[in-house]
């Protein structure tokens, strides 16, 4: 069995004995370690095989089926500041591993691999120059196909200026010098109007380094280059003979950063921007099951009736709200403009310390942004309660109207408590008169205190 197919059947095997929202992010942990071990024998293939299995699970509960998505799988890769789950997406992920394979072919990293390329693949020639061939193997032609994603982040810290390339490499506040002049073209170029010093035809070979083009820290461009390119005259790069080239990785942003996958994946990979409420669901003590629904929710995701076509929709089915009857539902319905989802609501926000908080999710939301980053037991409760309170509305509504199931407003009441105490067991409290208040409030034991 090959590598590639061990990893899809380990994944879908995985995954299919799986019920649990909380298990899934652990498996995608086994996958990005089994990414790690095999990432440039992981075929683009493979990726969107696995991929799919991760698909299925999040929204068909492992099932196959088109259309099921309540969010494109490119948005919810993004990650969890940006208001989506934060799964990595693998082919970008594995971009940036194989981005390791790159960094430490230029760091000349002491490894047997280092070597063997260096002596049997580049020959002496620069990475960046090296020709795409038709008889390469996979591994290799995919890590040479990565140079122009990565190019522009890595660049050579100019010391003495014996290891950085002058044509290919990096180094000056411009894209490299290859890009604008040909090494090649003017590889017989000779000046004799630097101070009398004689441009050999090597200095403007490809392999010509930046020490190459200074004599007595003078830097001695040909006449005609300089002539025909005036940029140069700006290339003033400080030489220092006792310091050497050195590789530096800079972000998206121009800042140095020290190299890591991570740090790859975060400047390679597509990014939008950061969300406000992004806290309200995603925190430590979230429960995953209300955090996705609180999430859906928010965006505007679930499959309500205002949103659902006609022609999707049984016609056993009443376009009516199942939990008041007497209007479609929506999400500002549902949560919570409904006089049964708002009962529920009153009955359980004080529980939260949201006595004065208004019955809509989207307000409720916006008002608590000013605790919403806070790890406080109050910005803990608070979330939990609000996240449970959707959840089980939701749920209550579909069983009502696909199960032919009712629960009474007690019923869901004790539901919604039931769950936010058993997460709070499970939490350390800083034993304070606000802590033992929550705690009585609770019933919560003495051993949750710190």
């Amino acid at each position: 069995m090959g590598i590639s197919v061990y990893i899809v059947l380990n994944v879908s095997s995985n995954l299919a004995g799986c019920n649990d929202v909380l298990k899934f992010g652990a498996f995608i942990g086994l996958f990005v370690f089994l990414l790690e071990c095999f990432g440039l024998h992981s075929s683009y293939s493979v990726l969107l095989n696995i991929e799919q299995l991760m698909r299925q699970f999040l929204w068909c509960h492992g099932s196959s089926g088109k259309g099921k998505s309540k969010v494109a799988w490119d948005i919810v890769c993004l990650p969890k500041h940006e208001g989506v789950l934060g799964i990595r997406r693998l082919e970008c992920f594995n971009s940036a591993l194989m981005a390791s394979h790159i960094w430490k072919l230029l760091t000349l990293k002491d490894s047997l691999w280092v070597k063997w390329i260096h002596e049997y693949k580049l020959k002496g020639r620069n990475f960046w120059d090296f020709p795409m061939r038709g008889n390469m193997s996979r591994g290799w032609r995919k890590i040479l196909k990565l140079r122009p994603i990565i190019r522009k982040f890595i660049w050579s810290k100019i010391g003495n200026g014996r290891n950085t390339s002058l044509w290919f490499d990096t180094w000056a506040d411009f894209e490299p010098l290859a890009a604008q002049i040909s090494p090649r073209r003017y590889g017989t170029v000779k000046d004799t109007t630097c101070s009398n010093h004689m441009i050999d035809t090597k200095l403007f070979y490809p392999a010509t380094h930046v020490q190459d083009v200074i004599h007595h820290v003078l830097w001695v461009w040909p006449q005609e280059l300089l002539v025909k390119y005036p940029f140069l005259n700006t290339y003033n790069t400080t030489i220092r003979d006792d310091a050497h080239d050195t590789l530096v990785w800079r972000n998206i942003h121009g800042n140095v950063k020290k190299f890591s996958v991570s740090q790859v994946w975060d400047d390679i990979c597509h990014l939008d921007s950061k969300v406000n409420w992004y806290s309200m669901v995603w925190f430590p003590s979230c429960i995953p099951r209300h955090a996705i629904n609180l999430w859906l929710i928010i965006r505007r995701k679930l499959k309500t009736q205002d949103l659902v076509p006609m022609w999707d929709v049984s016609d056993s089915l009443g376009m009516v709200c199942s939990l008041c009857e007497s209007v479609s539902d929506s999400h500002d319905h549902l949560f919570f403009e409904c006089p049964f989802a708002k009962g529920i609501w009153d009955r359980v926000k004080d529980c939260a310390g949201l006595a004065h908080y208004t019955a809509n999710v989207y307000d409720i939301t916006q008002s608590l942004m000013p605790i919403m980053n806070r790890r406080t037991t109050n910005s803990v409760v608070a979330k939990l309660v609000a996240a449970a309170s959707t959840y089980y509305v939701w749920q209550e509504r579909n069983w009502r109207l696909f199960k032919k199931g009712k629960r009474s407003p007690d019923q869901i009441v004790e539901c919604i408590k039931s769950s936010v105490r058993l997460k709070l067991l499970s939490c350390k409290l800083k034993k304070s008169k606000n802590g033992e208040r929550l705690a009585r409030l609770w019933d919560l034991p003495e051993a949750v205190f710190k």
